[in-house]
């Protein structure tokens, strides 16, 4: 499952890319500035230094000015006079450098007057210094002689320490903790009506509707299903007792008409009229048992499907069917076992019909139990593999009245199993055959 697919996913991904580049480019921003302080702090520092030096110097005699400035020089400064300046402007000056120099001058302004020479030419090689880690500074004296002095090259100050990358660390974790808690808070409404909106249409529910708390969006839209669930069972409510009563009240033209036919003389002619009205009488009972499936009171409760299963095999082979059980010990599901047990025995009873003889398997996964119903029959063309489970749908050349059954059975199958959050599928076996899938939720 990719991180994106969720609302909380979402949530956290926007909050940690968020909020940790914001995180980062502040303290990106926190760097350059404490940077740029620091080397501003340093700047004139070494601008006063210079003055000092060129003071002092100067106040020396110059036959001791060389001496003096050796003595003088310490840690990155090594100082050198001279009557011409040793530093020649130009070189490779690294860009702290050239900052430095920048910063000198305004700071310092009295070193442009007497002379302020930067490089790191030919007379770092002069002094035996390599030009890629000195910068020469050569300042002009009040007497026209120079002071020089070979400075370490100047690195940009990193103002990161090992304690500040742990605190970042711990800033960033802290973000992602907080995100997935904030996200777990946002969608924990969404996840409870989601649940509750799934078991809404589940058979044998006790009529409660989707609870209507949370936040105002999320009560939105479980008024919105409420209202929703009130409209089909109404429809669904009509639409039964409205063939329910067509189909019981066709009871009392057929018995006029048997009574009628129990007057005819020509035996031939009412056994005809008699096998008529007995398929009529036959179609009518399984109308009314498809529609009291859809209206059957039986609580959900934990039913052990695998025993289910294994009773329809061992009556199947009582009455003298192939059918082959290869079941578990037991895997319960939570159901409507009489509901469970017709469905199933449909499906069986399907398999034997038109195939001769049945396979049964069950398996389970994390979410859902599998029941495949297996037979050698012909199989079902494809393009009517889920048109043979519209009510009264038979196919011509594998269903007919002489097999039995008015096209019913894989009807109440899926019926059942959707009631129950599950589904039929049937599909064609590639060496022959069909395959039927009962699923449900575990």
């Amino acid at each position: 499952m990719k991180l994106t697919d969720t609302i909380a996913g979402r949530t956290v991904l926007v909050l940690v890319v968020g909020l940790g580049s914001i995180l980062f480019f502040a303290q990106y921003l926190y760097q350059v500035a404490s940077e740029r302080e620091l080397m501003q702090s340093n700047a004139h520092r070494v601008g006063e230094r210079l003055l000092v030096l060129a003071e002092t110097i100067t106040a020396v005699t110059p036959e001791n000015r060389d001496a003096t400035a050796h003595s003088l020089s310490g840690g990155p400064l090594e100082l050198h006079w001279s009557v011409e300046p040793l530093s020649t402007a130009g070189g490779r000056l690294g860009d702290a450098a050239q900052t430095l120099r920048t910063y000198l001058l305004e700071r310092v302004p009295e070193l442009d007057g007497r002379g302020l020479i930067f490089g790191t030419s030919s007379a770092s090689q002069a002094l035996g210094n390599d030009e890629d880690h000195t910068t020469l500074i050569s300042v002009g004296l009040e007497d026209g002689s120079w002071l020089n002095l070979t400075l370490a090259q100047v690195q940009p100050t990193q103002v990161s320490s090992p304690s500040f990358l742990i605190s970042l660390l711990v800033t960033t974790l802290g973000i992602f903790v907080v995100a997935a808690l904030l996200s777990q808070w946002l969608t924990r409404p969404l996840n409870r009506l989601a649940q509750e909106a799934g078991n809404l249409f589940l058979a044998g529910d006790d009529g409660r509707l989707v609870a209507e708390t949370g936040t105002r969006e999320v009560r939105t839209v479980a008024a919105a299903i409420n209202d929703l669930h009130r409209r089909i069972n109404r429809l669904v409510a009509d639409r039964t007792q409205m063939l329910a009563a067509i189909s019981h009240d066709l009871r009392t033209p057929l018995t006029r008409l048997r009574l009628r036919a129990n007057g005819i003389g020509d035996e031939i002619l009412k056994a005809s009229i008699d096998r008529d009205l007995d398929e009529m009488e036959k179609m009518i009972d399984a109308v009314l048992g498809f529609l009291k499936e859809g209206t059957d009171a039986e609580p959900l409760e934990p039913v052990d499907i695998a025993a289910i299963l294994q009773t329809i095999a061992d009556d199947a082979q009582d009455a003298g069917h192939q059918v082959y059980a290869e079941l578990p010990r037991s895997l319960v599901v939570k159901g409507r076992h009489l509901a469970l047990k017709r469905a199933l025995s449909n499906l069986v009873s399907n398999a034997v019909r038109y195939g001769g003889s049945a396979e049964i398997r069950l398996r389970r996964n994390e979410r859902e139990a599998f029941t495949e119903i297996i037979d050698p029959g012909p199989g079902i063309p494809p393009e009517k593999l889920d048109a043979v489970f519209e009510p009264f749908q038979r196919l011509d050349d594998a269903r007919s009245r002489d097999t039995g059954g008015y096209g019913l059975g894989l009807t109440v199958a899926r019926s059942v199993a959707r009631s129950h959050g599950g589904d039929v599928v049937l599909d064609n076996r590639p060496n022959g055959g069909l395959k039927a899938t009962f699923r449900l939720p575990v």
